[in-house]
């Protein structure tokens, strides 16, 4: 085996001496692909700098060295450059946690000047953004307090929630049962409301009501301040806000805004951005009860013309709350930039009526006020370094409050003679409402007059809504446009869909009555035109893309990069040694892919000393598969002949791997049906990976059998799959592991097919990870009969997932086929 090593065990040592040492081999790989399982689900709740991270990445260090020795004993010392390889991975490992802030020194409660961009993962985004104004403006941000995330680790660690939490979340984004999915979360929030609010926060609360005041005030605002609120995601009215709180409610509404974490369109929301649990452990901010003439918000540039010299106002009079959920229209005028004193007429959304325009006496806000808001603004924007989105508030003494800062998300202009451009064509259906996210359109239109029936939107329909709320959030990333009756352009929802990029208007007059007969859609939210059938075919692909585009994963800890990634795919490429291992994970794979070919070249080698311990699998499926007989598994009378027959074979794991790979129905010929995407993804991806030159498609696979004991590596065409099971009858010692990565398509197909395998394997009573098209799956300790039922469900479904992935197209087809492969209807996949 060029690049290797050359194996050279020492004379005389039987081969059973080598398989014990594979044995415990295998057994701590095993326990290493445990630790990295659970290390992946400790990062995604964990704290970085908690000391359980380090204890588990430590574990891992030291058990990949273990494998690597022993991976040296069964070889002779081939793979001493594991040695030098590890080292350098440790030294990387070490430094990235001798810098993490350890947690424990991190207090409760922190006074608002005191918040600021460094401490955003103390005090999270509202509050680092609020204080970073109060910094330079100390007068135009009120006084107020943040009960930090370390008090919100502190409610979960003395409740013993961490736990809990982890177990309903597991496998959260491969639950498409929505009533499932709402047990969950609405479990998570009973948990935290019965849940006493610890000693330690209580007086947090107790010291920061002193921190804003002597005389404190009598009501309180108490709001969420996540980590990642108002960066790059806005959870724009995702979390609770509870108003006119006496000082002897904080601490219950403190926990009801942390209960909010948990609503199902903010989990949603959460899990279509990528961020893990742990990227936005919630701090809340408190603030005294404003004595509010007006309140608004202003957008210091126009989000649809970022070119123009304005600025966006919306105003109420009173609080802005219902304004900003969507609930009632503001006065929305145009505020010239360069002359502060100077004001466009706007307009009043009006759903009966139509647009109507606003003159500056329609906004309850003087023009020394206006002049005052734009130069607000306009401070602001300087200090930030780009556009931003105010919340402010007139209070009764005439000062200008601002009570949220974030950045503005600005659409871009569209080139000229693409979708704006005017022109012969179909008349509208209808028209009218306003602009929110321009650009085009192409769904099914479907009506929806309840929460639940949002959540239930189709993928690529185009949404007709009579309020446009925050709960758009659950199924933006997946819906082609909105159409709403009802909705400000400078409140949650419409900052929501600007994240999403999805076109959209709102305020658009009987919009339920006018559309909800119409079967499929055209919207060109452009030019507020909205036409029945299909006239843009090629827009749905960028539904999809959008769709794929904010499912990917945020990898933002180095821990995953240097612990979890793989990096070494295929065992057939020029870079699959040991210098070219850049994580933990990397030196695992290569020790268990190196110790599987040695035990079969052992076997070889035994073979010409006359005792033949390795055979051709002779069987009527077209993969070819050698059999290594670790000892007991293969009948005497083969040992003169090259080939066995699968029934020879007596091995309980293998014999139930088996029943499952030949069910009638599954195939292992090559696939009768394709999509034409899916032809397309395979021949781009096989031109542009690097690798699919040395991809072994159809090649030699392994099967290692013991009585109680397989081992299956194959390389079917272009991804590859692994299975390895002990099953006894001693449940105790039982186990079946699965690993499934790579494919011929591209990506977005790879990562299609994993959900699906995912979701399959979850259903069918396996523990599963994923990480884009990795997949791998456990039992543990289960009777004999189950794990032999599991295997079947390993064979049966390495069958069907053969090229699979070049007949998905999206997450419906997800969804189809794992219901086809659940009752067992194989022909689906042929």
């Amino acid at each position: 085996m060029a690049g290797a090593g050359t194996i050279a065990p020492p004379s005389g040592v039987p081969l059973g001496h080598h398989y014990r040492v594979l044995r415990r081999l295998l057994a701590a790989n095993s326990e290493m692909l445990d630790l990295m399982v659970e290390l992946e689900a400790d990062l995604d709740y964990l704290d970085p700098g908690e000391p359980a991270i380090a204890r588990r990445v430590m574990r891992l260090l030291d058990g990949s060295l273990l494998l690597a020795e022993n991976l040296n004993i069964l070889t002779g010392g081939a793979h001493r450059a594991l040695y030098p390889a590890h080292a350098a991975i440790e030294h990387e490992v070490l430094a990235t946690l001798r810098g993490f802030p350890n947690p424990a020194s991190i207090p409760l409660v922190r006074p608002l000047e005191e918040a600021g961009a460094d401490r955003v993962r103390e005090v999270g985004g509202k509050a680092a953004n609020l204080g970073r104004v109060r910094a330079v403006m100390p007068g135009a941000v009120p006084p107020g307090f943040v009960l930090t995330t370390a008090a919100y680790r502190s409610f979960l660690g003395e409740n013993r929630l961490h736990g809990p939490i982890r177990k309903l979340f597991r496998d959260l984004s491969l639950v498409s049962d929505r009533q499932l999915f709402k047990e969950r979360t609405a479990t998570i929030r009973e948990l935290i409301d019965a849940s006493p609010v610890p000693a330690r926060v209580v007086e947090a609360v107790r010291a920061g009501v002193r921190l804003v005041a002597e005389n404190p005030p009598r009501l309180w605002a108490v709001r969420s301040s996540a980590v990642g609120e108002d960066g790059r995601m806005t959870f724009a009215g995702q979390f609770d806000t509870v108003l006119d709180v006496p000082t002897d409610g904080l601490v219950s509404a403190y926990r009801k805004v942390l209960a909010s974490r948990y609503n199902d369109h903010a989990v949603l929301y959460r899990l279509a951005g990528g961020l893990a649990e742990v990227d936005t452990p919630m701090a809340v901010l408190v603030m005294p009860m404003l004595d509010v003439l007006a309140a608004g918000v202003l957008y210091t540039r126009d989000p649809n013309d970022a070119s123009a010299d304005r600025m966006v106002l919306d105003a109420v009079a009173g609080l802005a709350g219902a304004m900003v959920r969507g609930e009632a229209a503001a006065s929305s005028l145009f505020a010239r930039r360069s002359r502060p004193g100077e004001v466009e007429a706007g307009c009043l959304p009006d759903a009966a009526a139509g647009d109507r325009v606003a003159a500056p006496g329609d906004v309850p806000l003087a023009p020394g006020e206006i002049r005052g808001l734009v130069e607000l603004g306009l401070r602001l924007e300087s200090h930030f370094g780009h556009p931003v989105d105010v919340e402010w508030a007139l209070v009764r003494d005439g000062s200008l409050m601002v009570v949220q800062c974030r950045p503005l998300r600005l659409v871009e202009r569209e080139s000229p003679g693409t979708e704006s451009q005017d022109g012969p064509g179909p008349s509208p259906v209808a028209k009218g409402g306003m602009t929110v996210f321009p650009g085009r359109a192409v769904g099914r239109a479907y009506v929806a007059r309840t929460v639940e029936e949002l959540l239930a939107s189709p993928d690529g329909a185009i949404l007709v809504l009579r309020q446009a709320g925050p709960e758009l959030a659950a199924v933006l990333p997946r819906v082609a446009g909105v159409v709403a009756e009802h909705g400000n352009p400078a409140g949650h929802a419409a900052a929501l869909v600007r994240e999403f990029a999805v076109p959209s208007l709102f305020a658009f007059p009987d919009a339920e009555r006018r559309l909800s007969g119409c079967g499929t859609l055209s919207l060109d939210a452009t030019r507020r035109l909205v036409f029945d059938g299909a006239l843009w075919p090629d827009v749905r692909e960028r539904v999809r893309g959008r769709s794929r585009r904010v499912f990917a994963r945020v990898l933002d800890n180095p821990l995953r990069q240097q612990v979890l990634a793989l990096n070494l795919t295929n065992p057939l490429a020029i870079n699959f040694r040991p210098g070219a291992c850049r994580s933990v994970h990397d030196v695992v794979r290569y020790i268990h892919e190196r110790a599987v070919v040695a035990m079969f070249e052992l076997g070889d080698d035994v073979g010409r000393q006359g005792e033949h311990r390795v055979w051709r699998l002779e069987s009527g499926i077209a993969l070819q598969l050698a059999v290594l007989d670790l000892g007991g598994a293969v009948p005497a009378a083969a040992s003169g002949r090259r080939a066995v027959r699968p029934e020879e074979i007596a091995s309980v794991p293998f014999a139930a791997l088996w029943r499952g790979m030949t069910l009638p129905g599954v195939s292992w010929a090559g696939r009768t049906q394709m999509s034409l995407g899916g032809f397309v993804s395979v021949v781009a991806s096989t031109m542009t990976d690097s690798r699919a030159g040395v991809r072994n498609v159809g090649g030699r696979n392994y099967l290692m059998v013991a009585p109680e004991y397989v081992n299956f590596n194959a390389r079917l065409a272009y991804h590859f799959a692994m299975v390895d099971a002990f099953v006894s009858p001693v449940a105790e010692n039982n186990f079946v592991n699965f690993r499934f990565r790579g494919g011929g398509a591209g990506e977005d197909r790879r990562n299609l097919r994993a959900r699906f395998l995912a979701e399959a394997l979850q259903r069918s009573g396996f523990d599963v990870d994923r990480r884009s098209d990795l997949v791998t799956a456990w039992m543990r300790r289960y009777p004999r009969a189950a794990s032999e039922e599991g295997l079947g469900t390993l064979g049966a479904l390495m069958g069907c997932a053969r090229q699979l992935d070049m007949l998905m197209d999206d997450e419906a087809s997800v969804r189809r086929f794992v219901e086809h492969f659940l009752r067992r209807e194989y022909g689906a996949f042929a």
